[in-house]
């Protein structure tokens, strides 16, 4: 069987994540997780910009680069990867944070997993009339050790919805444990439920079409009718090969990395192309000022470059 049983389902609009173990087979793990090696491997660090990730609320990225990554194999640095002195202070495999945003786009590898059938089944299962596939990317969260005991690669409290925003909200985030995951090395967790009692405030959005940057503006919204606690959130610890699905307007997010374990993962999100999605989203498809919504829908599959 693929697809989802209708208990999973039931579960995932209670709770607004599910995790799904052993959705990957071995073969697809070596293979992923060879080619994300192969990916840092090549990357060659002085002709980058030196982009880093950054997820502090008034803290986000915005640089050309940036918003040109929406359908290239693109490389973002931890926000503690280089000195003052602008030197790198790890080696490279270390000191990438992501690579994103067009990696269904352009590798055949993660092309494959992004559009398998069991994939597609998914989206069916959850009522997607035209689901389009608008970012991919390949998230390494590196232990902290002596090496770099200033490291904080924590993601604070979030919605996707946030980030792609449509009207009405239909993002559905796929993501993809390459490693295990545990609370040691920054699992997920979430708040359960908050996707129903807890509204998307706020949207991250270009400024003067992206000439300055990103910032976050409020959205008009309902009720808030449970506090955001820090003891209501749930670890999802899963072994390698685990998929969880991520409602885009759950709130969620990860610690940092206090192991010795590296913990990679591989995400995408889906949104419903029957959904508006207007110009102020920073991911346009192709990159440009006046708006791209060229996704690939997932039922047909991309063509790739």
């Amino acid at each position: 069987m693929i697809g989802l049983t209708k208990e999973q389902i039931e579960t995932f609009d209670k709770e607004g994540m599910l995790c799904i173990p052993d959705f990957l087979t071995q073969e697809q793990l070596d293979l992923l997780m060879g080619r994300s090696r192969e990916l840092l491997a090549q990357f060659d660090p002085a002709t980058h910009p030196k982009t880093q990730f950054k997820t502090g609320d008034n803290d986000h990225v915005g640089d050309e680069y940036f918003f040109n990554s929406s359908d290239k194999i693109s490389y973002f640095f931890d926000t503690d990867a280089f000195d003052e002195k602008g030197n790198l202070r790890y080696s490279k495999e270390r000191a990438i944070n992501k690579i994103g945003h067009g990696l269904h786009m352009k590798d055949t590898v993660f092309e494959k997993i992004t559009f398998d059938e069991k994939v597609q089944a998914i989206a069916r299962d959850l009522g997607f009339q035209d689901p389009r596939v608008l970012q991919s990317m390949l998230i390494f969260k590196n232990p902290v050790s002596s090496e770099s005991s200033a490291r904080d690669n924590a993601v604070p409290p979030h919605t996707d919805a946030t980030f792609l925003y449509t009207k009405p909200q239909t993002a559905l985030g796929f993501w993809f444990a390459l490693e295990d995951c545990t609370k040691d090395n920054g699992c997920l967790s979430y708040n359960p439920g908050t996707h129903k009692t807890v509204p998307v405030t706020k949207r991250f959005v270009k400024v003067d079409q992206g000439a300055k940057g990103c910032n976050f503006i409020p959205v008009e919204h309902g009720e808030v009718t449970q506090v955001d606690k820090e003891e209501d959130y749930k670890p999802v610890e899963c072994k390698a090969g685990s998929l969880i699905l991520i409602h885009n307007s759950v709130l969620h997010k990860s610690e940092k990395n206090h192991s010795d374990k590296s913990r990679y993962a591989y995400a995408f999100h889906v949104i419903d192309g029957t959904a508006e999605y207007d110009n102020l989203n920073w991911l346009q498809v192709p990159p440009c000022k006046e708006g791209g919504t060229e996704f690939s829908k997932l039922f047909e599959g991309p063509v790739l470059a």
